[in-house]
C-alpha cells in the first residue's frame, strides 16, 4: 500500500498500513486532527478491518467531540484484536469519559487479564476504586503501577491525594512533590501540592506553587482560588487583586472567579453567596469532605448537637426535624434520635449522594435553604443548620424563612463564623477564602426581626484552617409562642 497522505518536509510518504498508521498517531499526538482523519481514513479505505487502524481512528473520533463513534471503533478493534491490552485501556479511558465507568471497569479488567503489570490501567482502575470508596484498593492499585513504572505522574498524584486525605502530610509530599518534579505542568499535581501547602499554613510555599501553576496559563478555578487565599493570607492584597482580575477575564462567566473579586474588591458584594458558587465548591469537595474535615478538628455538628441537648430533654424520637445545608449527613446520627422524621436539605448533589447512603434521613431534597424552609410553614419542631450560613451576609432572610417553618415554641439551631472588634460592620465576606463572618450584634438584632427569641449565643472555634482556629457563634433561637 502506498497511501498519499499529508506529510512534514521530513517525512517519507508511508509504503505499509503500519507506517502510516505510525504517521496518524505522530499527527495525532501533535494536534494535527485533519492530518490523522486523511491517514486513517485512507487506511481504513484500503483495510476496513484493519484493528490497529480503528483503534486510533476511534480515539481521534472521540477527540474530535464523538464520543459514542469512537466507543464503537475501538470496540470493533479489541473485538478483533483482543490481545491489544493497550486498546483495551484507551476503550476504558473513552468510556470514563462518557461517565460510564461500570463499562470502563470491565475494560479495564480485560486489559489486565492480558497484561498484569499494565501501569496505566493499573492507576486507571485505581481510580475507579477511589471514586466508589475502595480506598484501600485504589491505594494497593498505584503503588502496584509504581512498581512498574516509577515514574509514572498520574499514580504518584493519585497516591499523594490519599496520604492528603488521610492526613498523612508527609507522604503526601513526597508523592506529590516528585509528580510535579516529573511533569511540571501537570495541574492536577500541583493544585493537590498547594492544598497540602495551605492546610499546613505554609503559605509563601503555596503562593509559589500556584504562581507558576497560574502564570504559565495552567491554573484551573480552584488553583486561583487557593492562590487568591494564599496571597491575602501573606498580606500581598494587591497580588490578590490583580490575580483576581486575571482570572474573571479569563472566565468572566465563572461564578467562583465573580464571588471572590467581589470579595477583594468589597463591590457588589451579594447579600448571599450565589447557588452555582456554593454548588460549585461542595460538588467538587464531596469525595473528601469527611475525610478534610476530621483532620481540621471541625466541630460544628457536635457543637449544633450539643447546642440542641442543652434546650431540648431527652430525645424521644418523636419531633419533625430539619437538617439544613445536611452536606454529606455529618450531623444526621446526632439528630436521628430526637426525630420521628428527619429531612435533609442541600444546594450540592455530590453531598446529598453521600448523605443518602447514611440511611438516616427520611427525605432529602436539592434545594436553596431560604427558599425552600419558608415554603414550609410551621412544618418543624427542630431545624439546625450547621457551617452553612458562611455563606449568607445579612442573616434577616434565612432566619425569617426559619421562624415561618418552625412550630410555636420551635428551635433553630446554628453556626456562623464570627465578626470580632467593637468597630466590625455588621458581617464581611472574607477577602481571601471567600466566606461570610458576622458580628454577633448582628446575628442577635436578625433573629429578632425574623421574630425568633434569642436563648443562646455563644463563641466556640468551629474548627482549624491554615494552622488557625476559625472563631465561630453558636446559636440557638427559639420561635416565639
Amino acid at each position: 500500500m502506498n497511501p498519499t497522505s499529508p506529510t512534514s518536509p521530513t517525512s517519507p510518504t508511508p509504503a505499509t498500513p503500519a507506517e502510516a498508521i505510525a504517521l496518524g498517531v505522530a499527527f495525532l499526538r501533535a494536534g494535527n486532527l485533519d492530518g490523522a482523519q486523511n491517514v486513517f481514513a485512507q487506511v481504513l479505505e484500503h483495510f476496513p478491518d484493519h484493528p490497529d487502524a480503528l483503534h486510533f481512528a476511534g480515539i481521534l473520533k472521540a477527540r474530535q467531540g464523538d464520543g459514542a463513534g469512537g466507543i464503537a471503533m475501538v470496540r470493533r478493534a479489541v473485538a478483533l484484536r483482543p490481545e491489544n491490552a493497550g486498546a483495551w485501556n484507551n476503550l476504558g479511558n473513552l468510556l470514563m469519559r462518557e461517565d460510564r465507568a461500570e463499562e470502563a471497569a470491565v475494560a479495564y479488567g480485560e486489559c489486565l487479564a492480558r497484561a498484569p503489570a499494565y501501569p496505566e490501567a493499573l492507576a486507571n482502575m485505581g481510580l475507579l476504586m477511589r471514586v466508589a470508596g475502595d480506598i484501600d484498593a485504589a491505594e494497593e492499585h498505584y503503588r502496584r503501577a509504581l512498581a512498574v513504572r516509577p515514574d509514572f505522574p498520574e499514580a504518584l498524584n493519585n497516591l499523594g491525594a490519599i496520604a492528603l486525605a488521610r492526613g498523612d502530610y508527609a507522604a503526601a509530599e513526597v508523592s506529590l512533590r516528585r509528580a510535579v518534579e516529573l511533569e511540571p505542568t501537570f495541574s492536577g499535581a500541583r493544585l493537590n501540592l498547594g492544598d497540602l501547602l495551605t492546610r499546613q499554613g505554609r503559605m509563601k510555599e503555596a503562593v509559589a506553587n500556584f504562581w507558576e501553576q497560574v502564570v504559565a496559563g495552567n491554573g484551573s478555578g480552584v488553583a486561583y482560588k487557593l492562590l487568591v487565599y494564599a496571597l491575602v493570607e501573606t498580606g500581598r492584597h494587591a497580588d490578590a487583586l490583580d490575580v483576581a482580575r486575571r482570572w474573571i477575564a479569563e472566565a468572566p462567566d465563572d461564578p467562583a472567579a465573580r464571588h471572590h473579586f467581589a470579595a477583594l474588591t468589597g463591590a457588589a458584594v451579594p447579600a448571599r453567596a450565589a447557588d452555582a458558587y456554593v454548588e460549585g465548591v461542595f460538588d467538587a469537595f464531596a469525595e473528601t469532605f469527611e475525610a478534610s474535615l476530621g483532620r481540621l478538628a471541625y466541630r460544628a455538628p457536635a457543637l449544633v448537637a450539643a447546642e440542641v441537648a442543652r434546650h431540648l430533654p431527652p430525645p424521644d424520637g418523636t419531633r419533625t426535624v430539619l437538617d439544613a445545608g445536611c452536606g454529606t449527613g455529618l450531623a444526621a446520627p446526632l439528630l436521628k434520635p430526637y426525630a420521628a422524621r428527619l429531612d435533609g436539605m442541600d444546594l450540592s448533589a455530590g453531598m446529598l449522594e453521600r448523605a443518602a447512603a447514611r440511611g438516616l434521613y427520611d427525605h432529602l431534597e436539592k434545594a436553596e435553604i431560604t427558599a425552600a424552609i419558608a415554603a414550609r410553614p410551621g412544618a418543624y419542631d427542630l431545624i439546625v443548620c450547621a457551617d452553612t450560613l458562611c455563606y449568607f451576609g445579612d442573616l434577616v432572610a434565612v432566619l425569617a424563612a426559619a421562624a415561618c417553618a418552625l412550630r410555636k415554641g420551635g428551635l433553630f439551631v446554628f453556626t456562623v463564623e464570627a465578626l470580632e472588634g467593637a468597630d466590625a460592620p455588621a458581617f464581611r465576606l472574607h477577602p481571601g477564602h471567600g466566606r461570610y463572618a458576622h458580628a454577633p450584634s448582628h446575628v442577635h438584632a436578625a433573629a429578632i426581626a425574623a421574630g425568633l427569641d434569642v436563648a443562646a449565643l455563644r463563641p466556640e472555634d468551629l474548627r482549624m484552617e491554615g494552622a488557625e482556629p476559625v472563631r465561630g457563634l453558636v446559636v440557638a433561637c427559639r420561635a416565639r409562642t
